[in-house]
């Protein structure tokens, strides 16, 4: 879609994002200081005034430290969206923020040294190796823009999990997370004196750069035409995106959406040419970011609101508004779920192999644990103890693992893709936001945040509704609505963090797929609900078989696709918001346990039902009873043990696929 020039409009949003963020850092600066001291302060301040002090080393290098970030993040945007031929690419959206703040995590830990001799350089690392990994899982595809999505999504959040592991374990690097959330907060010039060397002259390669990317934004084929390798075109600029945004990282932290919203400013003004996107968008982006952060400084809250999560509460919406808006974004490439089968009785025997499996690993978790007197092999002190202490957990999490395992299915059938998953639709991400509005009320009981959890999945669930009625249930725009909400919980999760609060550490481990305090009354809870699950899906047995043999099909024998996917989806959010209260939101049990099952062979959808169900319980008491052990007496939450033994798996299966 081809958008008329509006050079009015440009330069009115301009205008107002520049008048708006000048007023209020003048108003920011006057709470600070009197106006007739400024020029004092920025010249030669008084070594005995706080305030001006604070204005000299605090204020004025915050304006321009996000100026900075905010023009290199939105080059690194436009860069990775002209070469990729991407309009949601971004260095946050693409998995390459996350991996240069892994590597400065893993650095601060272990390598300080290097910390101390090139920062940027680590983070570079970091962020190649993200980048190397999304680009390799969506190579097969020739780089389609959904399968880039996803791939960035699963590694970022792959990387989120190593840091919280990290966290778990080392207490200190808290605070590393909290300035990771991205942290404009100046203490002098050191910042402003980092990022200024470093990202200008990227600037001036990114113009050198402007013609090649105009001929690659094109075509591939009108690029070797001119003796011109697309290859060697899309690595430099690729290359240039990750320096800039692993700059911006080692700098403030991760801050995501700014790469995404001053590109898209400029496209829907009708800027569609390369180097007027590369001149435009890092003005935008500057404008965006100063304004944002004056506009969150203003808010009264108790500790300092960071920069990245402000930009996600922000840019989320963004994100919600292209999916409604944009029509062009291929969608993801799927690949059929085939539905005849046979060997029937070889399946049988196969998943009587499956069960015995998860039968060893609950009795495993059962009788073999660690105590103070070291390993113990035959349970507690009695049966009654073991059953008592050991089993709400582990059933609990079988339970869970069960409901995220048909609700799997269930999604992938619908999409007719098999890398679908329920914790990529956001259910699960709304019914954390629930049990967070839970914890931040005072005397809210268990029924309470139950219902909360509930509601959350619920409201997602309507907007995913309300979207997919409009679009068909498209699997790809389910997707972005997916991302976008994912966004908005980790934004959430940051603000609690940095705003210290004892219970936020439980919060964190809550989201991580806790298991710790599980009681009998939860377990019986779950299992109930895992029973009644499975007994209803023979009613959805007809529609989980055509569904994925495309839309002509059922249509020619009489289904309403919209009705019957609407359902199906409905069936598999609430399923997705009971599991999600025991295993936490990002387990990837959904995921994994029913493409492990057709891998197995399991075709007809009972037999894979019964079989996911199965693979995803035993992966999640193992991970129950790992968590249990490995650390004792400190306790690994499953839901994050079970995100590290699956994400890999995931990422296997992804590079097997076109």
């Amino acid at each position: 879609m081809i958008h008329a020039r509006r050079p009015f409009l440009l330069v009115s949003i301009g205008l107002m994002l520049a008048s708006l963020s000048l007023a209020l850092s003048v108003y920011s600066a006057s709470q600070t200081l009197d106006p007739h001291l400024w020029w004092q302060a920025a010249v030669t301040p008084d070594l005995h005034s706080i305030a001006q002090l604070t204005l000299r080393y605090s204020l004025v290098p915050r304006i321009i430290a996000a100026i900075l970030v905010g023009a290199g993040l939105a080059l690194a945007g436009v860069l990775m969206q002209l070469t990729l031929r991407n309009p949601a690419a971004e260095p946050a959206t693409l998995g390459v923020a996350a991996g240069a703040f892994l590597a400065l995590s893993v650095a601060t830990l272990w390598a300080p040294s290097f910390i101390g001799a090139s920062r940027t350089g680590v983070a570079f690392a970091g962020g190649v190796v993200a980048g190397l990994l999304v680009f390799g899982l969506a190579w097969r595809s020739h780089f389609a823009a959904q399968v880039l999505l996803l791939a960035g999504l699963m590694t970022s959040l792959y990387a989120g999990a190593v840091n919280t592991l990290l966290i778990m374990l080392y207490g200190g690097l808290i605070k590393l997370f909290i300035w990771g959330s991205g942290s404009l907060a100046m203490q002098d010039w050191g910042i402003v004196l980092y990022l200024l060397p470093r990202l200008l002259p990227a600037c001036a390669l990114s113009v050198l750069l402007s013609r090649p990317i105009a001929v690659l934004a094109i075509s591939d084929e009108a690029a070797a035409s001119l003796g011109v390798s697309p290859g060697m075109i899309r690595l430099a600029g690729l290359s240039l995106a990750v320096w800039i945004a692993s700059v911006c990282v080692a700098g403030v932290g991760v801050i995501g959406f700014i790469g995404l919203a001053a590109p898209e400013i400029v496209r829907r003004c009708g800027y569609q040419r390369v180097h007027e996107q590369l001149l435009a968008a890092p003005v935008f982006g500057a404008l965006l970011l100063w304004s944002t952060d004056q506009v969150f400084q203003l808010l009264p809250t108790a500790s300092e609101i960071p920069a990245g999560a402000a930009t996600a509460f922000l840019g989320a919406p963004l994100l919600l508004w292209l999916v409604a808006r944009r029509e062009e974004m291929r969608p993801i490439v799927a690949t059929r779920i085939a539905t005849p089968s046979h060997h029937v009785r070889a399946q049988g025997r196969l998943l009587a192999a499956i069960l015995g499996v998860a039968v060893t690993a609950a009795c495993l978790s059962l009788l073999v644990g660690r105590g103070l007197y070291g390993w113990t092999f035959g349970g507690l002190s009695s049966p009654e103890a073991t059953l008592f202490w050991r089993g709400p957990r582990m059933i609990s999490a079988a339970a869970a693992a069960i409901l995220m395992s048909i609700a799997g299915c269930i999604v992938q059938r619908l999409a007719s893709n098999p890398l679908a998953s329920p914790e990529l639709l956001g259910v699960s991400s709304g019914a954390a936001l629930g049990v967070i509005a839970a914890l931040l009320i005072p005397g809210t009981g268990v029924a309470a945040s139950v219902s909360l959890s509930m509601a959350g999945a619920g409201a997602v669930l309507l907007l995913l509704l309300l979207l997919g009625h409009r679009k068909a249930f498209a699997p790809h725009d389910l997707f972005m609505v997916g991302i976008a909400l994912t966004t908005w919980v980790s934004a959430a999760v940051s603000l609690l963090l940095a705003s210290g609060d004892p219970r936020m550490f439980d919060l964190l481990r809550w989201l991580n797929g806790s298991t710790f305090l599980a009681r009998p009354a939860d377990a019986i809870i779950l299992s109930s609900c895992a029973a009644l699950a499975a007994g209803l899906l023979p009613l959805f047995s007809r529609w989980l078989t055509l569904l994925p043999l495309g839309p002509a099909t059922p249509t020619a024998l009489g289904m309403t696709l919209t009705r019957s996917r609407g359902l199906l989806l409905a069936f598999a959010c609430v399923l997705v918001g009971l599991s999600v209260l025991m295993i936490g939101p990002l387990s990837f049990v959904g995921l994994m346990a029913p493409h492990t099952a057709r891998m197995l062979g399991f075709r007809r959808p009972m037999m894979e039902m019964a079989a996911s169900s199965a693979i995803g319980a035993a992966l999640m008491i193992l991970a129950d009873w790992l968590g249990r052990i490995l650390l004792f007496p400190n306790q690994l939450p499953a839901g994050l043990i079970a995100t590290l033994i699956a994400a890999p798996y995931l990422f296997l299966l992804m590079a097997r696929r076109s």
